[in-house]
């Protein structure tokens, strides 16, 4: 998994919608870590690959939720990559992983890898 500077791009000028659109389906795995970790791996890589685009573009341009604003649709990217990892945890059936920090494609192959 890769990605391109376009991605960022336009998940830096849209993010509300970009995000709704990428995880709009998965709105039960993201309620639900088993749920998550039961998904196949290429519905899974959508959501990692969303949460590693949240990363870049809030170390970026420091975009996140808001929580004053009660209209900001935006995730809490802390609470949805700890999600990502718990539910990628439980994927591998691995006891326990500590979350490295840093680029989640990264953190995520190395999970899966074992």
């Amino acid at each position: 998994m890769t990605i391109d500077e376009k991605e960022l791009a336009l998940a830096a000028e849209h993010p509300r919608g970009t995000e709704r659109r990428r995880l709009l389906p998965y709105r039960a795995a993201l309620n639900d870590a088993a749920t998550y970790a039961a998904l196949p791996e290429s519905d899974r890589d959508v959501v990692v690959r969303w949460t590693e685009v949240r990363r870049r573009i809030r170390e970026s341009i420091g975009l996140d939720h808001d929580a004053a604003n009660l209209a900001d649709p935006l995730l809490p990217y802390a609470r949805l990559r700890a999600h990502v990892i718990e539910g990628e945890r439980l994927a591998a059936g691995r006891a326990v992983f500590d979350d490295p920090g840093g680029d989640l494609l990264a953190v995520v192959a190395a999970l899966r890898a074992g």
